[in-house]
């Protein structure tokens, strides 16, 4: 016991000096600086990192490769690890998580108030909080320093995780010739496939859907004032259209670019930028922004793989703020869902083509809810084009349509899933494969 004593004095000289280091300009001289509302992400993940991801395609006909290794479980408490730094080092040093970053949670309020005055003079830098979750995003030098710094907050400190990258997905590789199974288009039967044809101009009245994605482009297929917009990035880029595509299904009232619900309001919150890409940090701070905009659906076409508390909670924050949290299960042929479609509370939708079979790039495995139509699906791209997309980002779409419209005829969020799972399509497949069947809609009788 009384060796610890100048160990801790000198930890605390070097977190002065340090936090000196910092002020006069010498340590982080490049670091950006980004609060809540305006969090930081790069354009691009940086090529050393990129190269050692895992290959595949999270949820779209149109984005980026994003398949990830799993990393240690985040989030264990501090006190409760018996060689802390070991542990911070496994779980921080993964491939798939922002390098030299942290998320921190801690016990309440007054903790996470105490760190972020304290962290540069533990040589730490705040890149910003999520105060609902009681989390910082913080930069760090080394993961010894690290490491210091959150023993300084002792039992205040309760979780620490890497800050994961997550993205839209790229075009589903082509199944194998020899394999036809799930790849016939719907087209223009799409509507008729799910019994949605015909008038739904009132499916979705009084609902407010949020598009946690990569912005949402102005187009004919919206109405005036049908869109809001909440930019988390700020970045100046250009928007990537799959955050067009994935609300023209949900709210598009043009026939050429038809939504199943085209009376709900649009909340488009920007999480991604123009090349797809996220964090697990931002991703988390725009679902709670959703929750608190009043959204009752929530959609997320995007995702990654491994693990997050911080979003893990995210999603409990927005389910007991009374939104359904709907999100894509993947693109890569995985027997296992990507995050957050993997979290209980999420209703995970994976894909079959118009012959109701798995589609060939759909993830699929245990906790998969239901299924819808994402090959050759018709939907909005762009400022002014109609496009055929196929992905269960699509899919995920659709879901949260059809939940929007079964909240509009007066089903409580809470038995939105339940009654979603009811309705649907048995196609006679193991429910790993496409969930409790394919997305069927019952409207009430007059609607």
């Amino acid at each position: 016991m009384p060796e610890k004593q100048p160990r801790l004095l000198i930890i605390l000289m070097v977190a002065l000096l340090a936090s000196i280091a910092v002020k006069l300009g010498f340590l982080f001289p490049s670091a950006t600086r980004a609060g809540r509302d305006a969090p930081a992400v790069s354009a691009k993940v940086p090529q050393s990192h990129a190269s050692d991801r895992g290959r595949g395609n999270f949820a779209g006909k149109e984005s980026v490769t994003a398949g990830f290794a799993k990393p240690a479980r985040s989030g264990d408490p501090i006190g409760d690890q018996p060689h802390l730094l070991d542990s911070l080092r496994q779980r921080l040093k993964q491939p798939n998580v922002v390098p030299g970053e942290a998320l921190l949670t801690f016990r309440n309020k007054a903790a996470l108030d105490r760190f972020t005055q304290q962290a540069s003079l533990m040589g730490l830098q705040s890149l910003g909080t999520i105060p609902e979750l009681n989390a910082a995003r913080v930069r760090y030098g080394t993961v010894e320093q690290l490491h210091d710094g959150i023993s300084v907050m002792g039992a205040d400190s309760i979780g620490v995780e890497g800050n994961l990258w997550l993205s839209i997905p790229q075009t589903p590789p082509r199944p194998d010739p020899n394999n036809q199974d799930g790849t016939k288009g719907f087209g223009q039967d799409m509507m008729s496939a799910i019994n949605a044809a015909g008038d739904r101009t009132h499916w979705g009245d009084g609902v407010t859907v949020a598009v946690v994605d990569t912005g949402v482009l102005a187009h004919p297929t919206f109405a005036e004032g049908q869109v809001s917009h909440l930019d988390l990035l700020n970045d100046g880029q250009a928007f990537n259209s799959h955050g067009t595509s994935v609300a023209s299904l949900i709210g598009g009232q043009d026939p050429q670019a038809p939504g199943v619900a085209p009376g709900a309001q649009i909340l488009d919150i920007r999480v991604a930028n123009a090349e797809g890409y996220t964090l697990g940090s931002v991703l988390a701070q725009g679902i709670i922004a959703a929750a608190d905009r009043g959204a009752q659906v929530i959609n997320v076409s995007l995702g990654g793989y491994g693990d997050s508390t911080v979003l893990q909670q995210a999603v409990g924050y927005a389910s007991q703020h009374g939104s359904v949290v709907v999100a894509a299960a993947g693109n890569d042929s995985y027997t296992q869902l990507a995050i957050p479609a993997a979290y209980q509370g999420v209703i995970s939708v994976g894909s079959v083509d118009a012959n109701d079979r798995q589609a060939y790039f759909s993830n699929s495995g245990q906790g998969l809810q239901l299924s819808a139509p994402g090959v050759g699906v018709i939907t909005a791209w762009d400022t002014n084009m109609i496009a055929l997309a196929s992905g269960t980002s699509q899919s995920s779409a659709l879901v949260s349509a059809a939940a929007a419209a079964y909240i509009g005829w007066g089903v409580s969020p809470g038995n939105v899933a339940a009654r979603l799972e009811a309705d649907s399509h048995s196609t006679g497949a193991a429910t790993s494969e496409v969930g409790a069947g394919v997305l069927m809609m019952k409207p009430p009788a007059g609607r």
